[in-house]
């Protein structure tokens, strides 16, 4: 009896614990379990800790002008949370340092604001100076040349790209005394005066004869050679920084402005021939382009990929000039024949370099010799008798 009892009181402890058992895992199984602190680094899509982080003064409208008094009643600056290594040196940290004062330059939208962005006067504005010295990084300059269409890879070129830089020079020999273009005239004294002549150099002929020979051209032959210069310039503006008006467009199919019938001369027709390209080069790269502008050398832009933008990355090549693509691609000067064709060919016709007209223009030929200095040539009808 006692050993039944016994089992008894063993099978009722075993459910009583089944039950609580059950119990708890059901309690668990409803309860989402509590993730475990983070101990290792965030990969970067989360906020960062609030210990890297500090109110600044940014702002909090669209755009706030150039001139406008901030006030606390607009709400145009705001503080927000900033990453501490990334605060601008003499940033706000306090709205009221912003409150009353003039905006100096225009401040985007979420742009910390900077002690040196506003003043208490507005008289400093004047003082301010021009934007196009807040885009001009660090070291380097500005500097504006005058191109046309076929220089400036026909106007693809536009802000924020960079641009390398190609220069052509004709060399000619010079006396080194005279700093003049040989050959040099000469003038030998007889008894009976003076007599000027070029001077040249003395050959003798077969027959034993001493003669000398005399230049068959007035003027020396210049030597061409072109060089790639100034590299990896950033483009910061192409045309003029001041605001232009537009110019309406010039009446056209022969009907003048009162609706009667007229001619339009090629004169008053507007001409986007040349533009003005600005670049930020360092200082000892503008002296390279000024000198190459003072003495008339041709200046061509070439459009660099957007994947060579790096400084690091800058082109070696030679010098090129008619004895290396001689040389480079086999080219072989033509035999001299008994024969020839007629007419003579004494010219060739243009190529990349030739004429870039309007067709609204009634321009015969168009000459480039520097890039800031294009002349137009228009033939006038002859007179009628």
């Amino acid at each position: 009896m006692r050993g039944g009892r016994i089992l008894i009181i063993v099978g009722i402890v075993g459910v009583v614990l089944a039950l609580i058992l059950g119990g708890i895992w059901l309690i668990r199984s409803r309860t989402p379990p509590t993730p475990p602190p983070d101990t290792t680094e965030g990969d970067g899509e989360g906020p960062p800790a609030i210990g890297d982080m500090r109110e600044i003064v940014v702002a909090a409208q669209e755009k706030i002008p150039r001139g406008h008094r901030i006030t606390e009643e607009e709400g145009a600056v705001q503080l927000a949370l900033w990453p501490e290594e990334a605060i601008p040196e003499d940033a706000l940290f306090e709205l009221e340092s912003a409150y009353g004062q003039i905006a100096r330059v225009d401040i985007p939208k979420n742009m910390p604001v900077t002690k040196d962005m506003l003043t208490e006067d507005a008289g400093d504005l004047a003082a301010i100076g021009s934007e196009a010295a807040l885009m001009i990084p660090p070291g380097k300059v500005g500097y504006a040349i005058a191109v046309a269409g076929n220089a400036s890879v026909a106007w693809a070129i536009q802000p924020g790209d960079h641009v390398d830089v190609l220069i052509s020079l004709l060399f000619v020999d010079l006396d080194e005394e005279f700093q003049t273009a040989t050959p040099n005239l000469g003038v030998a004294m007889t008894e009976e005066g003076g007599l000027a002549g070029m001077m040249g150099r003395l050959e003798v002929l077969p027959d034993g004869t001493l003669v000398m020979v005399m230049p068959s051209e007035m003027s020396q032959r210049p030597r061409l050679v072109t060089q790639l210069t100034v590299q990896n310039a950033q483009v910061l503006r192409v045309g003029t920084w001041a605001e232009e008006e537009e110019t309406p467009p010039p009446p056209v199919d022969g009907e003048g402005e009162d609706g009667e019938e007229g001619e339009v001369a090629a004169s008053d027709t507007p001409q986007a021939l040349k533009q003005w390209v600005t670049l930020a080069i360092s200082p000892q790269e503008a002296a390279v382009l000024k000198y190459a502008e003072e003495v008339g050398a041709s200046i061509d832009f070439v459009l660099r990929s957007v994947d060579d933008h790096a400084e690091s990355v800058r082109f070696n090549i030679t010098a090129v000039t008619l004895d290396y693509i001689v040389a480079e691609y086999g080219i072989e000067a033509p035999a001299k024949l008994p024969y020839g064709v007629t007419p003579p060919v004494s010219g060739v016709r243009p190529g990349a370099g030739g004429e870039v007209a309007s067709e609204k223009t009634e321009v015969e030929d168009i000459e480039y010799g520097r890039l800031d200095q294009v002349s137009q040539t228009v033939e006038e009808p002859a007179p009628e008798e």
